[in-house]
Parts: structure tokens; C-alpha cells; sequence
């Protein structure tokens, strides 16, 4: 869109009117987008949770979820963004919280966060058995 130049004759063909008139209201889409990236919005409580106690690598997730933000360092632009990531496993997507929830027990990952979602059936009390003895 931004190839379309804006000094063409719009008197000339009704294509080149729909032309530059496509330019400005891509013009203007962008302006909004860039403006909307700009924001500083809170993120989601549970995200925050996530990224503030250490992100993906550091945290089991155990909920219902698909989708994350995951906050990370964009070292060009100098500042921390937002990006949208799906919660992946070496498995199926249901077996996600039953890694998790091993990776915990094992001490691979020092927190745990639970959702009422995924609490159905998951124990993570205490237990000799599993590596992660710490309280």
C-alpha cells in the first residue's frame, strides 16, 4: 500500500481515486495500530504472575490455557514487549499439565501456579519419591 503514490491524478480515472483513497485509509489503519502498540496496558493477572516469578522456563502452568503473553526483552528497540505464544509440551496439548506438573515435582521448574480449571485430579503435595524437596 505504501508503493501507491498519492500525487496521482484522481481526475484522470476513477482507479486512480480509489488508489490514493486506499493509500490514505491504509494511512490511517496504520497510524491506529502503531498508536495501539505504543500502549502500556496491564497485562493479564495470571500472566503477570507467570512472567514476574521467572516465565515459562522457570514456572509450571497448570491451567486450562492455550494461549500466554509472555513479556520479553527486544534488545533494538530497547524495551520489554508483550508477545502472544502458545503453551507447547513434547506431547499432545492435553498432556500439558501432567508435564508441567512432573517438571514441578522434579525440580525443573521452581513454581507451580494451578487453576481451578486444571486442579481436577493433580496432586502436588509433598512426597518423598519426587525430586522437588523443597518447602
Amino acid at each position: 500500500w505504501d508503493e501507491i503514490s498519492l500525487d496521482l491524478d484522481v481526475t484522470k480515472s476513477v482507479e486512480n481515486e480509489r488508489l490514493v483513497n486506499y493509500r490514505k485509509a491504509a494511512e490511517k489503519v496504520k497510524k491506529y495500530l502503531d498508536a495501539v502498540d505504543e500502549l502500556e496496558l496491564p497485562p493479564n493477572p495470571l500472566d503477570r504472575l507467570l512472567n514476574e516469578l521467572g516465565g515459562p522456563d522457570k514456572v509450571a502452568e497448570l491451567t486450562g490455557r492455550k494461549i500466554r503473553q509472555i513479556q520479553r526483552c527486544d534488545e533494538p528497540k530497547g524495551r520489554m514487549v508483550v508477545s502472544y505464544e502458545k503453551r507447547r509440551g513434547i506431547g499432545r496439548f492435553d498432556q500439558i499439565n501432567i508435564e508441567e506438573k512432573e517438571n514441578f515435582q522434579s525440580g525443573r521448574k521452581v513454581v507451580a501456579i494451578l487453576s481451578e480449571a486444571a486442579s481436577t485430579g493433580i496432586s502436588l503435595q509433598a512426597d518423598r519419591r519426587v525430586g522437588n524437596q523443597r518447602r
